[in-house]
């Protein structure tokens, strides 16, 4: 009889020893911003809806160091990309990959007329709002966005 009840006791102990290190299963609480998708559309030299980027330029909002995934969506004739440029970057008249290659944060490969791409990249970690742009000969400043860091 001693010998079942100390059974009984030793398996109540391992049980509750094994939930107290498993966590007792609950939920996790997430430890960062959170994630968000934001829809880029590329049209024959400027995002979004209406050709007047350089003074009406579309917006993306991000939550600040929040995992961003980027859908891109090429319905223009040429080859685009999207690219966010450095805060606070002082711009050329026109942008020259070669020359202005170091002013870029972070760039998606080109993406053919007609094809779309999706990308993750972590958001930038200082609030603000970032130039986006194509970086295509020609496509800057006609076509361009802002990247607004939350």
């Amino acid at each position: 009889m001693k010998l079942k009840f100390f059974a009984v006791i030793a398996l109540v102990l391992s049980a509750a020893f094994f939930l107290t290190a498993c966590g007792g299963g609950g939920e996790e609480e997430s430890s960062g911003p959170e994630a968000v998708t934001i829809e880029v559309t590329q049209n024959d030299n400027y995002f979004g809806t209406t050709p007047d980027n350089a003074d009406n330029p579309p917006k993306w909002e991000v939550n600040a160091g929040g995992q961003v995934a980027v859908q891109l969506q090429n319905n223009g004739t040429t080859e685009h990309n999207w690219a966010v440029i450095k805060m606070d970057a002082t711009m050329p008249d026109t942008f020259d990959s070669e020359a202005n290659g170091d002013l870029i944060l972070k760039e998606t490969g080109l993406i053919p007329a007609g094809d779309s791409f999706r990308e993750s990249f972590v958001a930038p970690t200082e609030p603000g709002e970032y130039l986006v742009i194509c970086t295509v000969a020609g496509h800057y400043p006609s076509m361009q966005g802002r990247l607004v860091v939350q």
